[in-house]
């Protein structure tokens, strides 16, 4: 092996090692809390591995019915092996979104060597890819997305040896349909593939014995969601018609479509500003880097100036942003993580293209790559930083913390208790207390009944012992046997003192303040 390989092969190890400790390193604790949507995944596949059903009691579903979003049932699926095995916490719960992560760094890498036939730029995607904000923060939460991102890139990796072989295009196509079960914009993209192969193939698609059977197995599950109203339910609550609903103005909705579709170019949102969504940004950091704004300009230069280069990569790019066009919100990057992973491949060409014909001193080369890799270097620690530290510590607002911390306090002493009157101003708390509960499944299944009689769009459950409400002291001060949990405003000091009742715990926040106060009568 010449010293050249080596080098290549230590590089891509070191930074395979890089991607998985800023994915896995305290995963359990930052996010300091789970927000609703993954305590929902966690709890179901939790449900999912000890009955065979969902929250609700559907068995083996084909589609989540969650919060009436019907999240597809994939990355449940993956994760009810370890949740039930394990044990149902947020580590275990994010688990196969952190693996999935990691394997993306190895399919840029892939890919990348394949479209390019050059490892040095596709070592370099890795690397970018490995350390850019987008691909950590969705790394470390239970998103769908991010496993959908991995399997994404294997069709796209399949696509590209499909040149070669007509035999993986079809494979392709039936993981694009495989992916239809782990994120609602999959949905879009499956077409995308299948047009790509039949524009590559053209009529010798024909000459495959079976290709109406992988056509079949990669758009059943699509057709099954269209069937039973779980992919219609999705889209109604999401879609950009929305708009068309509000000003009956085609000229407005094609506005809004082009504007949702640049909006996922501009160089403002992807280096600079970021996502207003609270889940989906780190403070202090957009998608990607700053400094990479360069490299990916030139990347995109040489890639839009040359689309028959690299004509796949073309298309990917040109069709990435799909799926959130369609969609009411303006910029939200968990949508469009294909498409991010692609701009980390067009700034690796970048970097690629001004080494090679831009900076021809070798001295040129040293210094600009020095000083690149110097910074990208402390942009890493920062991001380091602010994931281990400062998230925690200043950001637990921005996650549903608290439900964890009350629930190990009350857990000891609830059977003491006829209820449990909780008051919260968050989501859907019903879960969280599921969730960090571990309540049994069957239980709570039995305590819904039947899934059929339960009502459309409810979005909170009392169940078992749990009453989930405002606290009007004045009034329930009169209640007997009941575990109350709320602030320190609706369980006033002086009132309780003065009531005779007890402050058994308050729980503190990083920072000091008191979330929630619990008193017993």
């Amino acid at each position: 092996m010449d010293i050249r390989k080596l080098t290549i092969r230590l590089t891509l190890t070191s930074i395979m090692l890089l991607a998985a400790g800023l994915r896995f390193a305290g995963l359990g604790k930052s996010p300091p809390a789970v927000n609703w949507d993954e305590a929902a995944l966690g709890y179901n596949a939790y449900s999912l591995w000890l009955t065979g059903k969902d929250e609700y009691g559907y068995k083996m579903p084909l589609a989540l019915r969650s919060f009436e979003d019907y999240k597809p049932p994939l990355y449940a699926y993956l994760t009810a092996p370890i949740v039930g095995m394990a044990e149902l916490n947020e580590f275990n719960t994010r688990l196969v979104s952190a693996i999935a992560g990691v394997a993306s760094v190895a399919l840029v890498f892939l890919i990348t060597k394949k479209l390019v036939e050059n490892e040095v730029t596709a070592v370099t995607a890795a690397g970018l890819t490995a350390m850019e904000p987008w691909s950590i923060l969705f790394s470390r939460g239970a998103w769908e997305a991010n496993l959908a991102l991995a399997i994404s890139l294997a069709t796209v990796y399949l696509l590209v040896l499909g040149e070669r072989k007509m035999k993986y295009y079809f494979a392709a196509l039936v993981l694009a349909g495989v992916n239809v079960l782990a994120y609602h914009s999959a949905k879009i993209y499956l077409p995308l593939v299948g047009v790509w192969i039949v524009y590559r193939l053209k009529g010798k698609i024909f000459a495959y014995r079976y290709w109406w059977i992988a056509a079949g197995a990669a758009f059943l599950p699509l057709v099954y969601g269209i069937a039973s109203g779980s992919s219609l339910t999705r889209f109604s609550s999401t879609s950009i018609l929305k708009v068309w609903r509000q000003e009956k103005s085609i000229y407005s909705l094609a506005a809004n479509m082009a504007d949702r579709y640049f909006a996922y170019f501009s160089p403002v949102n992807l280096f600079v500003r970021g996502s207003n969504e609270p889940n989906q940004n780190i403070t202090g950091f957009a998608p990607f880097y700053t400094f990479e704004f360069g490299f990916w300009a030139i990347g995109m230069y040489y890639l839009l100036t040359k689309p028959k280069k690299y004509p796949l990569l073309t298309a990917w790019v040109i069709s990435g942003s799909l799926p959130a066009v369609l969609t009411w919100s303006w910029f939200t990057p968990v949508r469009v993580l294909p498409l991010f992973a692609a701009f980390s491949i067009v700034s690796a060409i970048g970097i690629s293209q001004l080494f090679t014909h831009y900076l021809r001193q070798g001295w040129k080369k040293l210094v600009t790559g020095a000083t690149f890799a110097s910074w990208g270097f402390i942009n890493v620690c920062w991001l380091f930083n602010t994931i281990w530290f400062y998230v925690p510590y200043a950001e637990y607002g921005k996650w549903q913390w608290g439900f964890r911390e009350t629930m190990a306090e009350i857990t000891p002493i609830i059977d003491k208790y006829d209820r449990v009157v909780w008051e919260t101003p968050q989501a859907q708390p019903h879960i969280f207390t599921l969730f960090y509960g571990k309540y049994p499944p069957e239980k709570y299944q039995h305590d819904l009944g039947s899934p059929e009689a339960v009502p459309a769009n409810r979005q909170i459950f009392d169940y078992g012992k749990f009453v989930f409400r405002k606290i009007y002291w004045p009034k329930d001060r009169d209640e007997k046997g009941v575990l109350f949990i709320g602030s320190v405003y609706s369980l006033p000091e002086t009132d309780l003192k003065r009531d005779g009742i007890p402050i058994i715990k308050e729980v503190i926040d990083p920072q000091g303040f008191v979330v929630y106060r619990i008193a017993g009568t």
